[in-house]
């Protein structure tokens, strides 16, 4: 099992191939160390995420609009799994979340749009399980990326198995200033 740090994951965004530039991984990186760094919920896990590719392409059916795509590779240890053994079913929605996330500001980035965003909606569908010390392999793909709504989807392989685990969508939003 990888060993859990404060910066496991950060290296791994400016080692990751794809046609992200070395600026927009320098920036990405810059904003997830602050995400992932202390004793916030899940920190433990994202630490041990590996980011093995980010692109951004035209869309193959919107060719004047762009795709961001980032994997992600992660092993299923302790504490992500559930009483059988199993990736945990709020560690599967947790994975869709962080990692969606990390597709949409790859794509926000990509355009110099480094603001903020939060969720509205989280929608998983499990599909088998993922025993402890499977690798799991994410894939997160923007949908649409608009003015202030974006859409990402993400699918979690059982890379082990070749089998789909866990596959959702992910509603963000720019939040609106607080009023005063």
């Amino acid at each position: 099992m990888p060993q859990d740090g404060p910066n496991l994951f950060v290296p791994s965004i400016v080692r990751a191939e794809g046609n992200a530039s070395p600026e927009v991984k320098a920036k990405l990186m810059e904003k997830w160390t602050q995400l992932v760094k202390g004793p916030a919920f899940a920190n433990s896990i994202a630490r041990r995420a590996v980011v093995t590719e980010m692109n951004v392409t035209p869309k193959i059916e919107e060719p004047k609009k762009a795709e961001a795509r980032v994997v992600v590779e992660l092993d299923v240890a302790d504490d992500m799994i559930n009483a059988h053994s199993n990736l945990h079913g709020g560690c599967g929605a947790y994975l869709v979340d962080f990692c969606s996330s990390i597709a949409l500001t790859l794509h926000l980035g990509y355009f110099g749009r480094w603001n903020g965003h939060v969720s509205s909606t989280l929608h998983t569908v499990y599909h088998a399980p993922a025993p402890l010390g499977t690798r799991l392999k994410l894939i997160n793909t923007t949908v649409a990326v608009g003015a202030r709504v974006m859409t990402a989807r993400t699918e979690i392989y059982d890379k082990t198995n070749n089998r789909l685990v866990v596959s959702g969508s992910h509603v963000k939003m720019e939040p609106t200033p607080a009023k005063l």
